[in-house]
């Protein structure tokens, strides 16, 4: 839809990903006149989809549709580039293949009524709390008591409001590859000559596997048949691809302003050593559901976002992050694989606590620096 100048909003979101779309789902006053714009003509994200059973169940807690998974895993083999390799198994499945075109159709088809969604529709620039919006070559202002800045790591909101920004992003590269997923387990290749923390990762999708890296810097040339024969030992003919700025920052110093707030990844709110984002996400979009109920919003969404441990576990692998950047190297290679030999039986069911309780994720740590 177009809108004109005249245009008014109570809410107004910037960005229809996880954190934006939680947000509108956890609202529940249908008298809340509500707006979300998306720069994308179609609803998306370039996120792995993988999710931890903790995530799929708070998935399911905020939106009234069935969850599409395509696959589930229990098992994950890690190399240790020219160390060795382990495969870890768990009890129950430890991660999910989230459908992604399948979740934001049902997302959008379901979407509440008191929200309008306008695909296509960049965020300009906000002053005096009037947001100026890009529909093709159109540029129209629309007025707001709530600014939302759901807009990813490079949040123009944040910029345009003068909110702190995210620090230092990673940049996140993954491709599909067309081949016979004869493996039903997540590869994850440690070669921090490569992509440091992050790794090589690779896991088995519809029609294909998906191969992908995070790196500190741009690669403007990467030779993905290179990395599969290298890493893998195989090749295939190239589908797609995708790539996106990853925040390791951590959560910025203060989310909002009168008028304004950030969610998710506009936040910082993503895990700076395992580069996990769609829970952390999804429970800043449920304390800003509850924070825009009470008055004075920010301090009340700094305060919820609090209650749910969200910044004590990014935190925490902040921390693991720094260490394992100063400490890296051939010889913490060599130790990393032989503590995860040494817990090979439990270590995939340990790293699934985590997301349960914040405080164990110090406590594997621990075993390994300790």
């Amino acid at each position: 839809m177009e809108y004109q100048p005249t245009d008014s909003t109570d809410l107004l979101i910037v960005g229809a990903s996880f954190s934006g779309l939680t947000l509108a789902y956890s609202v529940h006053n249908p008298g809340l006149r509500s707006l979300i714009v998306e720069r994308k003509r179609r609803l998306w994200s370039p996120s792995t989809g993988l999710i931890t059973p903790p995530t799929l169940k708070l998935l399911e807690q905020v939106f009234p549709f069935g969850i599409p998974i395509i696959r589930a895993f229990t098992s994950m083999k890690v190399i240790f580039k020219d160390v060795g390799e382990v495969l870890l198994n768990s009890r129950e499945p430890f991660l999910f293949l989230l459908d992604k075109d399948s979740f934001f159709s049902a997302a959008e088809e379901h979407l509440p009524s008191s929200f309008t969604l306008t695909l296509g529709c960049s965020f300009v620039k906000t002053e005096n709390k009037t947001a100026k919006v890009q529909t093709h070559y159109t540029e129209t202002s629309i007025r707001y008591d709530l600014l939302v800045g759901a807009d990813g790591a490079l949040s123009k909101v944040a910029k345009s409001s003068g909110l702190p920004l995210v620090k230092e992003w990673l940049y996140g590269y993954e491709w599909k590859i067309s081949r016979p997923a004869e493996d039903n387990f997540i590869t994850f290749v440690v070669d921090p000559t490569v992509s440091r923390a992050y790794g090589i990762w690779m896991f088995p999708v519809n029609g294909g596997v998906r191969i992908g890296l995070a790196s500190k810097k741009p690669l403007r040339k990467i030779d993905v048949q290179s990395i599969m024969k290298q890493y893998f030992s195989f090749d295939g003919p190239l589908l797609d691809y995708k790539g996106g700025a990853i925040p390791i920052s951590g959560p910025v110093r203060a989310p909002f302003k009168e008028d304004v707030i950030l969610l998710g990844d506009a936040a910082g709110l993503c895990g700076p050593f395992l580069g996990d984002g769609i829970q952390t996400a999804v429970k800043s979009g449920i304390a800003a559901a509850r924070a825009v109920e009470q008055p004075n919003v920010g301090p009340a969404y700094v305060e919820l976002l609090k209650k749910t441990e969200v910044t004590k576990y990014l935190k925490q692998q902040a921390l693991l992050r720094s260490i394992w950047d100063k400490f890296v190297s051939k010889n913490t290679l060599k130790r990393l694989y032989k503590f995860t030999l040494r817990n090979q039986d439990h270590l995939l069911d340990d790293l699934t606590t985590i997301k349960e309780d914040p405080s164990s994720f110090l406590q594997i740590a621990r075993k390994f620096f300790g």
